[in-house]
């Protein structure tokens, strides 16, 4: 408990009383002196106290004057005290303690007697307690602040995941996150005490109302909840069932724009099509993607440092930016040797949007040979694809669905590498999921799952080819049986015997 130490202040008031300043030591280097509106004439003031001559000494009504001030003075360093032991240690100043008395003083007016003070202390901790609690809610910020603040120590490394930085890409989620909060809350105010599952719904419907696909809509709605889980956890006050049953919209193939990837034959076209300047460039740091399976953030950063042979086998030793997963990836494809070659291990340097832009127009060149690329794909448009086409800068065919119709080549993207790196592993039926993972560096099967662009026609007619295979297979071992069955006991020794001999052999 701090310790409480009196004395006058220099200055008088006309009547020649001093106030009485009160020294709170709350520790050895915070040592705050306050004020007090309880003034004394000089001679009755010693030793750190107020002074109360005995009864005759004095008239009696003076006598009583005093004593209902040294009654005001114990009451004023009485709420002090307990300002102070109610406050968090961090807000233990002159200023917050005074803030919080003045509150005190117009809620529960300090007309404290002597005989009552040390129960009205324990009284006043707890009250004061609650008022430090509303004085310190006042003064929080909104949810636009709160999550602004967060973003920005997240950007500068001063607010951390698992003691690590944040990656540049959950910035960029966190950031459009925060870009679409702000604009929200213009139309639909809110504060803390607001969010609760309807506040919830209303977000959902501006977003889907905005023209967000419903897998945008999710990443917002995990950054929000993250967000209030922060919140909570930090003692803002809300309705914290929102965080028990916050909504994830149930994702179809209708609700995504078209992913594709490139056959192999589509690869081959690419990699032998005659190209020059920033286009050829662009193509090979795309095929590295393609070869590699790796992400844009990854495979456009290689250089000889990331590349080794062991036993002739060329492997790419990488750390993923995204995950920091690191990455074996072992060089299976001569193409891939051919490019690095080409530039000395170190691949030329080109941006995601610069890349993305040339990428589709190099595969729109490519499809005058490779008529497969200019095959049209009913898709969902992006919401800057839908303001393009609302501006008329672009324009889309329609199918009776009203769905865009988009020739493959304008769908490929910078990520579009990855998932044809990823789908042409799993179609060549060469590495099972465990290999295939350790070069892709998912750690799910189920994420990883989701990178297999094999539409469900392409599926189902593999499934009936490997139907009709089996039972062609069962058709003839029908037949062998059968036949083996008709023949007699010397002819299958013999039989049995050719087979030996051709073994032997």
């Amino acid at each position: 408990m701090a310790k409480a130490t009196l004395s006058l202040s220099k200055k008088a008031n006309p009547q020649g009383e001093h106030p009485i300043l009160v020294r709170l030591d709350i520790t050895r280097t915070n040592r705050p002196q306050f004020k007090s509106t309880v003034t004394v004439l000089p001679e009755y003031f010693a030793d750190g106290e107020i002074k109360i001559p005995m009864r005759g000494k004095l008239n009696a009504a003076f006598r009583d004057e005093l004593l209902k001030k040294k009654t005001d003075i114990e009451a004023f360093i009485a709420s002090l005290t307990a300002i102070s032991m109610a406050l968090p240690e961090e807000a233990r100043t002159r200023k917050d303690i005074l803030e919080v008395y003045e509150v005190v003083k117009s809620v529960n007016p300090a007309e404290i007697s002597r005989t009552t003070i040390v129960a009205k202390k324990k009284e006043q901790t707890a009250a004061n307690a609650e008022l430090v609690r509303q004085l310190q809610e006042a003064r929080r910020p909104g949810v636009l602040d709160f999550v602004r603040k967060r973003l920005e120590g997240m950007k500068n490394g001063t607010i951390k995941r698992k003691g690590n930085n944040y990656t540049k890409q959950t910035l960029h989620t966190y950031t459009g996150f925060a870009n679409i909060l702000e604009t929200f809350i213009k139309q639909h105010p809110f504060d803390w005490e607001d969010i609760n599952e309807r506040l919830i719904d209303e977000f959902v419907l501006y977003m889907e109302n905005y023209g967000y696909m419903k897998k945008t809509v999710n990443k917002n709605l995990a950054v929000f909840s993250a967000m209030l889980n922060t919140a909570f956890k930090e003692g803002f006050r809300f309705k914290t069932s929102v965080l028990d049953h916050f909504p994830k919209l149930h994702v179809t193939r209708e609700d995504k724009v078209v992913e594709i990837y490139l056959t192999e034959e589509e690869l081959q076209a690419l990699y032998e099509m005659p190209l020059s300047g920033k286009e050829d460039k662009a193509r090979d740091v795309f095929l590295v993607g393609c070869y590699t399976s790796q992400r844009f953030s990854d495979y456009s950063r290689i250089t000889e440092r990331n590349i080794s042979f062991h036993d002739g086998v060329g492997i790419i030793t990488l750390t993923q930016q995204k995950t920091g997963t690191e990455v074996s990836i072992p060089i299976l494809n001569d193409n891939l040797i051919r490019i690095f070659e080409k530039y000395d291990y170190n691949l030329p340097y080109i941006n995601n949007n610069r890349l993305n832009d040339t990428i589709k127009v190099v595969l729109e060149k490519l499809s005058e040979t490779v008529p497969s690329l200019k095959q049209e794909m009913a898709t969902k448009l992006t919401l800057v694809n839908q303001k393009m086409e609302g501006q008329n800068r672009v324009s889309y065919k329609r199918n009776e669905h009203g769905e865009a119709l988009v020739p493959r080549y304008r769908l490929a993207t910078t990520h579009t590498a990855r998932r044809t790196g990823i789908t042409l592993m799993y179609l060549s039926k060469m590495l099972d999921s465990h290999e295939m993972m350790s070069i892709s560096g998912h750690k799910t099967e189920s994420v990883f799952n989701d990178y297999i662009k094999i539409s469900g026609i392409e599926l189902a007619t593999s499934i009936a080819k490997k139907v009709a295979k089996a039972k062609r297979e069962a058709e003839a071992k029908s037949v062998l049986l059968e036949q083996f069955g008709q023949m007699s006991a010397e002819q299958l020794a013999g039989l049995l015997e050719l087979a030996k001999t051709g073994t032997a052999e």
